[in-house]
């Protein structure tokens, strides 16, 4: 498990390729979150909303609670991204991912859009991969902020 999870660094005292991989990867994660919301934002939440409600008509859930849930959802994969990018709150920015992609998922159940699911399920398991090693969180705002007095 050393050698896939290459923790050695080169040289004292600078980050291990395992740290610059998961920051590498956060701020990845961080950008597709943050720029699907928003562009979103962006281009008008109702350009996005409206045909993503249409979806949902003929489901069991309420309306107000659909329309309610697709206009918030840009907002906050803009709060998450951002802050998941810069490494602030990190371990609750993570898991607040991965509630926005349980809920992204019962959407898409609902609505038995099973290759929607599957891209959900992959979203799910980064969150899961990041949570998991937030140890290696090197070069993040929160180490600023757990340090500092």
């Amino acid at each position: 498990m050393q050698i896939i999870l290459d923790t050695n660094s080169k040289s004292a005292g600078s980050p291990t390729n395992l740290q610059i991989s998961y920051f590498l990867f956060r701020v990845l994660v961080g950008v597709n979150l943050f720029f699907h919301g928003f562009m979103r934002v962006l281009t008008g939440v109702s350009a996005w909303e409206i045909p993503q409600s249409a979806a949902f008509t003929d489901t069991f859930l309420p309306m107000p609670l659909v329309h309610l849930s697709l206009y918030s959802i840009p907002y906050v994969e803009v709060v998450l991204g951002a802050l998941i990018i810069l490494g602030l709150f990190t371990r609750w920015m993570l898991i607040g991912g991965l509630i926005l992609m349980l809920a992204l998922l019962f959407g898409h159940l609902v609505r038995q859009n099973w290759s929607g699911a599957h891209t959900v399920m992959h979203y799910g398991l980064y969150y899961c991969i990041l949570l998991a090693l937030l140890g290696q969180n090197w070069m993040a705002l929160d180490n600023r902020r757990t340090t500092d007095p």
